[in-house]
């Protein structure tokens, strides 16, 4: 027997793969010609600077390099402090089961961890530990049954969905430039020894054929000056900024998902006109990346049947996801950090840095629970009348958890970390108390696993149950459509042979009579 069906279509994204990686990074770096030699390293730090990501077969595959920056007090009589950049390339594949080039990737990247060897002088070897979270997704799009037609006594069960469906994505690049000039009270600047930015996106928009964001981007600086008592400097500014990205096909109503950082940042000093060195040229590459989506909120049919008909349901199962919650919160971290017995004691500090790791998140309780490292980096001046710099490398392990309204234990999470502030305050020669405050974002994802039909097989019509009274005892997890399934009839038939009340729970043990007369024409 042919049956006819009323058909939708439905559009859902599924995750192909999500997997974690690690690489081990080394190579060599050299000093420049213009630059002294190498007495004592103070810092090495290294952000990634992605060249690109694609999918291919089974792989994502991501090529790229880390960007060093190396701090360092010259050697001899020349103590001055100094840097320069180094850059080493990677390429790398994410084995990803299943991914096709016609499929999106999502890609984070986090340098864990960097050590050193000076090789002489001239030289360093730098290992790093690369991390990088790769996921591919897909949009299926499905022909699903609806209903039927012709088939008058069809009982079918609906759920409700809200299904993501991914359309384009795009991809841009643009130029911040801005001259800012150094407070009062900062020392004129005589050279820059390190620079770093980062984006806080807090306001994306779709529109038309484009996606705009805007938002800040937060650059700090450290720089060298002619104060012997404050020989090292660092500063930050918010610089605001407003980005476009092209994706032909996006409208209004839309929403999207979109990631900013800085691919380059270029900082000159420039004279003011007492021909100071207090005014900095900064020029910001942003590259920023987008993606359009629409959330279809309705019904689908994820079960049937027929009485006196033996129908088998062909199914089959998607999963969808959903961001369940999303929150922006302030983390402030304070330690006391003891000194080493090799290390020298401090008689002044001059600069701190951290950089938060995340080593774990789940939820419990309705909040995120992160786990982390703050990976802090102090520098100091040992003694009174030293000249010297020294460093301290501390990993301080911290707690926080964020209460996000609806998040529950087999729910998903995400979260980032940006550090807004680091003070340093010396206790004594050999303590310092270190007070760091992060902005944090947390996203909670859930993931519901749903049936819908594409169509139904009819067997043969001995296979039915035959007419006649029954008797049935309620088992743990029925429901009065499953007991009507199981015995071909109706909801409405049983609750009429049987006294249930609203809202028609089933409980366990409870007896039902299950009168089955089959009278059905198509």
């Amino acid at each position: 027997m042919a049956v006819e069906y009323i058909r939708d279509v439905l559009k859902v994204d599924q995750v192909i793969g999500q997997e974690i990686s690690q690489v081990l990074i080394e190579g060599d770096v050299i000093v420049p010609e213009a630059k002294p030699d190498i007495g004592k390293i103070l810092d090495v730090s290294g952000k990634v600077v992605l060249s690109s990501k694609e999918v291919i077969q089974d792989r994502l595959m991501v090529e790229g390099g880390i960007r060093y920056n190396i701090l360092y007090a010259g050697g001899g009589d020349d103590k001055q402090i100094d840097n320069f950049e180094a850059e080493t390339g990677f390429t790398h594949y994410i084995e990803i089961p299943g991914a096709r080039s016609d499929m999106t990737s999502l890609l984070n990247t986090e340098v864990e961890h960097i050590e050193y060897e000076i090789v002489n002088s001239r030289k360093l070897n730098i290992k790093a530990v690369l991390n990088l979270d790769g996921k591919v997704s897909s949009v299926v799009q499905l022909e699903v049954v609806q209903g039927f037609k012709d088939m008058p006594d069809a009982q079918v069960l609906k759920d409700r969905i809200e299904a993501i469906s991914s359309r384009e994505q795009g991809s841009s690049q643009s130029i911040i430039r801005e001259d800012l000039e150094l407070e009062d009270g900062f020392p004129s600047i005589q050279k820059i020894l390190k620079k770093d930015a980062y984006i806080k996106v807090k306001e994306k928009e779709v529109a038309d054929n484009k996606v705009t964001l805007q938002g800040d981007i937060n650059i700090k600086l450290l720089y060298s000056c002619q104060e012997e008592s404050e020989p090292i400097q660092n500063i930050s500014y918010d610089m605001p900024f407003v980005h476009t990205i092209d994706i032909m096909g996006a409208y209004q109503g839309m929403d999207c998902a979109a990631n900013a950082w800085i691919q380059e940042l270029f900082v000159e000093p420039r004279e003011d006109i007492n021909g100071e060195l207090r005014i900095l040229s900064i020029e910001a590459v942003i590259s920023a990346e987008a993606q359009v989506y629409e959330i279809e909120r309705r019904e689908i049919l994820v079960d049937a049947y027929c009485p006196g008909i033996a129908m088998e349901p062909k199914k089959r199962k998607i999963k969808v996801i959903r961001k369940a919650g999303e929150i922006q919160d302030q983390a402030v971290v304070k330690e006391t950090i003891a000194f080493p017995e090799i290390a020298p004691h401090a008689d002044r500090v001059f600069h701190a840095e951290v950089k938060p790791i995340i080593t774990d998140q789940h939820i419990s309780d309705g909040k995120v629970v992160i786990d982390g490292i703050l990976m802090s980096n102090i520098i100091y001046q040992p003694g009174e009348n030293s000249s010297d710099l020294a460093s301290l490398k501390e990993d301080i392990p911290f707690r926080h958890s964020v209460d996000v309204q609806g998040a529950a234990e087999d729910m998903d999470c995400s979260s980032r970390f940006m550090v807004d502030h680091v003070s340093c305050t010396l206790i004594a020669p050999d303590e310092v108390e270190l007070r760091t405050v992060m902005s944090v974002q947390v996203s909670v994802f859930s993931s519901i696993e749903k049936e819908v039909m594409l169509g139904v097989d009819i067997k043969e019509a001995e296979e039915l149950k035959d007419s006649g009274i029954y008797i049935y005892f309620v088992q743990p997890g029925d429901s009065l459509w499953s007991v009507a399934k199981k015995y071909n009839t109706t909801i409405d038939n049983i609750l009429k042979f049987n006294d249930i009340e609203e809202p028609h729970i089933l409980h366990t043990g409870d007896k039902l009579l299950i009168y089955k007369k089959l009278d059905v024409t198509l």
